[in-house]
């Protein structure tokens, strides 16, 4: 079976909402730290809870009204109804928050699809943006939420795993991936690390190119990434 692992945050949105978020709230922690996680002076965790820790007060009305300003690229519905109709099932792995993604899954009619994101919530009380971690590794700090488990625990052996995303905490995940799908920073990492990718434009580009793939008579395995995840399982 093909399973599609995607990335939301400038993938499924056309903007990434969270980094325009924190850019906007939390700006003054945003340039005195991002060199300091680009170059893994801090965690991915660390980083997260500071900016969520930067911001005095936020009320819902004025978080959401932010994040309502965001759509999903214009082909994602198309794509999800061609994965329907040829049994593909979808799984949405962000590094974001479950606050504003739910909310813009909720506002196009996506509820349905399984997301594992990180939490955050907003204090009655207090009005703190609040933050906790369900999906961390305990051997990797990389990410807040590990992606590549997602993947790897939602995937038997003989799966096709397909993985669509844009920068920073994809570049582990397609280290495990059949077919990746890349654009913006995400490009240059795959040309780096020589690691075979489609680039995209939008979710069209995307659903001709999956449609492609799903048509051949037989689909295989990307070999670095059977080895990479066969790795996985004998540390485990």
């Amino acid at each position: 079976m093909v399973k599609v692992f995607s990335d939301f945050d400038g993938t499924i949105s056309v903007k990434d909402i969270g980094e325009l978020f924190f850019r906007k709230y939390a700006g003054e922690f945003v340039e005195k730290n991002i060199e300091r996680l680009l170059n893994s002076q801090i965690t991915m965790q660390e980083w997260l809870k500071g900016l969520c820790d930067s911001i005095p007060q936020i009320t819902k009305k004025e978080f959401f009204d932010f994040v309502d300003q965001f759509d999903v690229d214009l082909y994602f519905v198309e794509f999800m109804k061609f994965c329907k109709t040829r049994n593909v099932p979808i799984f949405i792995v962000s590094d974001g928050f479950d606050l504003y993604i739910e909310r813009v899954l909720l506002k196009n009619g996506f509820e349905d699809i399984e997301l594992f994101a990180n939490h955050a919530m907003i204090n009655d009380s207090t009005g703190k943006l609040e933050t906790s971690f369900p999906y961390t590794d305990s051997e990797c700090n990389l990410c807040g939420n590990c992606k590549r488990n997602h993947m790897l625990q939602l995937s038997a052996d003989e799966d096709i795993i397909v993985y669509i995303g844009d920068g920073y905490s994809d570049r582990c995940p397609i280290q495990y991936a059949d077919f990746v799908f890349a654009k913006k920073q995400l490009i240059k990492y795959c040309q780096e690390k020589n690691i075979t990718y489609f680039a995209f434009s939008n979710f069209k580009d995307v659903r001709l190119k999956l449609e492609e793939i799903l048509n051949r008579k037989r689909i295989r395995h990307r070999q670095e990434a059977v080895m990479a995840r066969r790795e996985v399982f004998m540390q485990g």
